[in-house]
């Protein structure tokens, strides 16, 4: 097995925004790294990465002015499903609420089946964008005594989902219904930085966050994804639920002790590239889409079909719709050294850049070049949600 270089590119790798790589400047900090116990809450760089992700970042509270508190974490997956449990609190029967193609439900390996013992209810979204309050009331289980069933305790949301951004007015109106339920909602906002960035309103992209923050009652931050750090996340919820949190972390092996050199990394990590960078990145993605689209109508007469509008760093091609076998599809990446798992395309500031944005570009007309003088031939693969 081949050993790959430890500074590798990756400028061509549209899989996935979680294939940045490590540069020196990162690999810097780690001698300047404290050293202390993360478990016991002695290790300085781990808790000012939580304090600055609950207080500076979020803003320092959540609905109902709950002072927050953060907890970082090895993943997402791991900070959505402490979140879930630590919201549910062991007291079945109950159900979690989300949009059928989250990532809690689609891609956490049943996390809230074998980890809370929950009913899931996944909810379609009729615009295909994002959930209504008209979606939820449709699709929740209401607690009215009936022993039959499991009363929604929780609603998941996601944000970004699939690149697309969640309305704030959309989010306040469920948030508003749902508390007045007693329902408590956990965001899942591995990709919020984006959303902030996209923001059209007149407000920074910190106000954003912390707008966001006050509609909601825990929310999990990616530190691998948007701002790049090579592990973690940090999940910020009120005082009393970071302290369950705290506690099923270690039960699931989660705990760690000198975590300092991890979380010094990510805090520099948000410091590099948070809010300029994730900016460059969304306008990159969608002036790349625009060029795309228009250059292969107009100069190939061949017409991509998107899942998707493209609002942030995600370019969701409906290969099926715009009659592209995926086998084609990847033969082509891998000529032009573009690293590419379907239509799905992922774009991170490391991957902005001419060269990688101009092999990306010539995947897809040599796509168009194919076609032109072969049919089409559908195929048939294991179905994903999306």
């Amino acid at each position: 097995m081949a050993i790959p270089p430890l500074y590798a590119s990756s400028s061509g790798d549209f899989r996935s925004d979680t294939f940045t790589i490590p540069t020196q400047d990162f690999w810097n900090q780690v001698p300047k790294a404290s050293l202390g116990d993360s478990i016991n809450l002695e290790d300085t760089d781990t808790c000012l990465l939580e304090a600055k992700i609950s207080e500076e970042i979020l803003g320092g509270t959540l609905f109902n002015n709950e002072k927050s508190q953060g907890l970082f974490c090895m993943s997402t997956t791991m900070a959505n499903q402490i979140a879930i449990r630590s919201h549910l609190n062991f007291a079945p029967p109950y159900s979690v609420l989300c949009d059928r193609r989250a990532h809690i439900f689609v891609d956490e390996c049943a996390g809230i089946a074998v980890l809370s013992q929950a009913l899931v209810m996944p909810t379609a979204a009729r615009n295909g964008c994002y959930l209504t309050l008209e979606d939820i009331k449709e699709n929740y289980v209401p607690d009215i005594g009936d022993i039959h069933l499991a009363p929604t305790r929780l609603i998941c949301l996601e944000n970004t989902l699939h690149g697309m951004c969640f309305p704030l007015k959309e989010l306040q109106r469920i948030s508003e219904w749902a508390h007045s339920q007693d329902i408590k909602i956990h965001l899942d906002g591995a990709r919020l930085w984006n959303a902030a960035a996209a923001s059209s309103q007149p407000e920074t992209e910190l106000e954003y966050m912390h707008k966001v923050s006050n509609l909601v009652d825990s929310v999990s931050l990616c530190l691998s994804k948007s701002v790049g750090a090579p592990i973690g996340s940090v999940l910020v919820g009120s005082l009393e639920l970071i302290k369950r949190a705290r506690h099923i972390q270690k039960q699931q092996g989660g705990g760690i002790r000198q975590a300092g050199f991890i979380t010094r990394i990510a805090n520099y990590c948000v410091d590099l590239n948070f809010p300029k960078k994730i900016v460059e990145v969304n306008n990159a993605t969608k002036k790349f889409w625009e060029d795309l689209y228009e250059t292969l109508k107009e100069q190939h007469q061949f017409e991509l079909v998107l899942q998707h509008p493209v609002e942030t760093n995600f370019i969701f091609v409906d290969l099926a719709k715009s009659k592209i076998s995926l086998d084609v599809f990847l033969q082509f990446g891998k000529k032009n050294k573009i690293e590419l798992w379907d239509g799905r395309l992922a774009f991170h500031y490391q991957n902005i850049n001419q060269e990688g944005l101009n092999s990306l570009k010539q995947t897809f007309i040599d796509v168009a070049g194919f076609y032109k003088e072969n049919e089409y031939v559908s195929e048939e693969r294991s179905a994903r949600i999306y």
